[in-house]
């Protein structure tokens, strides 16, 4: 039995050796992003982060917060969303993605979470 658990866990550290080793796939990237990040907390990321760019006084003109924030920013609250999502998965897999690959990647989030 011992013996089974050593090559299973042998078989995990091959596995994530090899994935550091691989060039960069964005199809993985997204399927442990997906795995960690469901719509619902991306929203709830986005939601949170929308109040720290609205200025107080958005009850003057608007009637949401989320309005004022459509007419006055460019998209920083997103840009912090998406941020945090990519550093989560270099830190969570110790990668390192090239500029290329990271707006490729921040593109692919932005795209799949409706940011």
């Amino acid at each position: 039995m011992d013996k089974y658990k050593i090559k299973i866990g042998n078989m995990k550290y091959l596995k994530k050796f090899n994935e550091d080793k691989e060039e960069f796939d964005i199809n993985l990237a997204m399927s442990k992003i997906k795995g960690q990040y469901s719509q619902e907390k991306v929203d709830e990321m986005f939601d949170e982060e929308l109040l720290e760019w609205v200025d107080d006084s958005w009850e003057e003109d608007y009637e949401s917060e989320y309005d004022w924030y459509v007419d006055h920013n460019n998209g920083e609250a997103q840009d912090v969303v998406i941020e945090s999502i990519i550093s989560w998965y270099k830190k969570e897999f110790s990668k390192e993605i090239s500029k290329d690959d990271y707006s490729e990647l921040f593109d692919e989030i932005k795209s799949n979470y409706n940011l």
